[in-house]
């Protein structure tokens, strides 16, 4: 096409004013972009033959390194006036660093007003009308020794406008298209390799830690390669208006599967509940904004999403280092990896909202390191949690030997004691009282003993069961047999050498601690919540005299009381000490507590039968009189019962 004299000649006063770039070789995108002019055209209707009638004074110099003019939906027109300072080049080309844009125009204007149409992209444009077949764009050019020319360039993108341009030599170019070949099927065929291993080890080791891995690479191995322009080239080079529509696709799956990753990698649902409450929100959230936006308004809906990538590779990033002051060795390699991927993702919108002279390449080869120091750390996580595992079963074997073997010993003073149990059982018919409230002191804590030790043998008792509460149980009613038994029919065979200890070596919390694990289960299986307050305080009582009063308050306080709560503590004071049992009950009245003081007497106004003889409060008022102690009840209580031990402070220390 041939412009008329008039035309051309309007023309000639811009093409002499324009930044003429003598090139004797390859030009850089910063060196080819410092010799452009720019004008924006918001109609995007303007033709060649209407901007070549534009004053000259409407373009304006070119002011960064690329052009960039942000998400505009404005057509950007470049130009740039070339003459070829070499003496044997004559086909050069146009490499605009992108793999797609939906209107790409490049027209070249000689020296003599002939105007050349190289190429022309649309919408609709499909990849094989491309006039050179490679990823990026790409236009071939003649221009003859010594001769001066006129490049116009004309686009718009769906996302971001910032391009990158350099202009090439037929060698220059060549190489070029051969170290970006290699470089993107080296990191295409790593990545695979790790897609590969992935699946692999989900298959095999069953991990969902896996799926997310593998998912998460899949996803930026496609948004590598529709950046590099490979999937337009050979998933579906007929369908162009999907091309630009997959950005979208592929950056909402970007911005989604690292919160996946991250909860299964660094376990935010068991061990950092609030942030796996902003991730499962930001995973929510981010398609409920993004596909309406797609709809309404495309370039938006990039612009957001390279915004809401980074958000997500940031808040991964926070997850790992949150949990690396707790569970440094688990996840180290998974903080390092992401540093890297937020340091990519802050890259790519570096590039895109900032006046920086990040070209593509430098952000996909950020996301190439990235991806590849990801691999290495994850391979290398992965390893590290099997090993660790490997290492807690270990320990856990050990564990489970130990507890095992607990578990037999206690059975088999289980079974001593319960034969204890049986025979004073059958005595009791043909003994005195004493040997009596022995019995009485046993069947209580007997049975919530066997409660605990059943529970440990079907492995329904939780962790934090320790063997010196079970221990202090044991020998306290091994002790009351072997001390009862002995004294009353000279059964010194029928003790257990095993369960006896010097009880004086236990101190006031011990033995409260103990009796509230012992009555523990029976609170539970009624409902009530038995609480145990513990003490610094001591006092010189015996300890089985002790265990033996409180125990029998403290079953009478569970027999009585339907629903609630049961208190025990101590209390300090100048005089005495005092060991004091609330209950939620039916209460007592001062007049009811004196008579169930004494033998075989039981509270009649409880709102169900419950079993026993009467014998619980008669045993503990004895014991306490004959030890000095004094056994009484709060009568101010409006509801339930508060039944108190004093004890005087003789030989009592704080």
């Amino acid at each position: 096409m041939t412009l008329s004299n008039s035309v051309y000649a309007q023309t000639q006063d811009s093409v002499l004013q324009a930044r003429l770039l003598q090139a004797q070789g390859a030009q850089s995108p910063e060196a080819f972009s410092r010799h452009m002019d720019f004008y924006k055209d918001p109609s995007g209707a303007l033709t060649i033959e209407e901007i070549l009638q534009t004053n000259d004074d409407k373009f304006e110099n070119l002011k960064t390194s690329n052009p960039h003019f942000g998400f505009t939906k404005n057509t950007i027109w470049l130009r740039a006036s070339v003459q070829n300072k070499t003496s044997d080049i004559d086909t050069w080309y146009i490499h605009v660093h992108e793999n797609f844009l939906p209107h790409y125009l490049v027209y070249l204007q000689r020296s003599n007003g002939d105007l050349e149409v190289l190429e022309s992209h649309n919408p609709l444009t499909n990849f094989s009308d491309r006039s050179i077949i490679f990823p990026e764009l790409a236009t071939a050019l003649e221009i003859a020794p010594e001769e001066q020319v006129t490049l116009y360039i004309a686009y718009r993108s769906g996302g971001s406008s910032n391009i990158s341009l350099s202009l090439e030599t037929d060698r220059s170019f060549a190489s070029r298209s051969v170290k970006k070949t290699s470089k993107n099927f080296i990191s295409y065929g790593m990545m695979l390799i790790v897609i590969a291993t992935s699946f692999l080890s989900l298959v095999i080791l069953q991990r969902r830690v896996f799926l997310s891995y593998f998912l998460y690479v899949v996803v930026i191995l496609l948004f590598l390669m529709h950046s590099d322009g490979v999937t337009f080239q050979y998933f579906w080079p007929n369908a162009p208006q999907f091309n630009n529509y997959f950005s979208i696709i592929i950056g909402l799956a970007f911005s989604i599967v690292p919160y996946d990753f991250a909860r299964e990698f660094v376990r935010t649902k068991r061990f950092h509940p609030r942030i796996d409450k902003v991730i499962i929100f930001m995973m929510v959230v981010t398609p409920i904004i993004m596909i309406p936006v797609a709809f309404i308004d495309p370039q938006q809906a990039k612009r957001i999403l390279m915004f809401l990538t980074l958000i997500a590779m940031l808040i991964g990033t926070f997850a790992g280092v949150l949990a690396s002051f707790k569970r440094f060795k688990e996840v180290r390699f998974y903080v390092l990896a992401w540093v890297f991927g937020a340091g990519s993702g802050t890259v790519m919108n570096l590039r895109h909202f900032t006046d920086s002279a990040i070209g593509q390449h430098v952000e996909l080869d950020s996301i190439r390191i990235a991806i590849l120091v990801d691999a290495i750390m994850m391979g290398l996580g992965v390893a590290d949690r099997y090993s660790q595992q490997l290492k807690e079963r270990r320990k856990a074997d050990v564990r489970s030997l130990a507890q095992a073997q607990q578990n037999l010993k206690l059975n088999d003073r289980l079974y001593d004691l319960e034969e204890q149990y049986r025979l004073a059982t059958e005595l009791v018919q043909s003994r005195d009282a004493e040997l009596k409230n022995t019995v009485h002191d046993l069947r209580q804590p007997l049975h919530a003993l066997r409660l605990n030790v059943e529970k440990l043998r079907t492995g329904n008792r939780s962790e934090d069961l320790g063997s010196g509460d079970l221990d202090a149980t044991f020998s306290y009613l091994e002790n009351l047999i072997a001390n009862h038994l002995q004294s009353s029919v000279g059964l010194e065979n029928h003790v257990s050498a095993a369960g006896l200890s010097d009880d004086t070596a236990l101190s006031l919390s011990a033995i409260l601690s103990s009796i509230h694990e012992m009555f523990q289960p029976d609170a539970v299986e009624k409902g009530l919540d038995f609480r145990f307050v513990d003490t610094r305080h001591n006092c010189g009582i015996e300890p089985i005299v002790l265990m033996r009063i409180i125990t029998n308050i403290v079953s009478n306080a569970i027999k009585y009381t339907s629903s609630g709560k049961i208190l025990m503590g101590v209390r300090s004071f100048p005089h005495e000490l005092r060991i004091e049992v609330h209950d939620t009950g039916p209460g007592l009245t001062s007049e009811e507590f004196t008579r169930m003081k004494t033998r075989s007497v039981r509270l009649m106004n409880t709102p169900s039968p419950v079993e026993g003889e009467g014998l619980g409060l008669n045993i503990a008022n004895e014991l306490a009189q004959k030890h000095g102690l004094e056994l009484k009840i709060l009568p101010e209580r409006r509801t339930g019962t508060s039944i108190l031990i004093k004890i005087p402070k003789n030989g009592v220390f704080t």
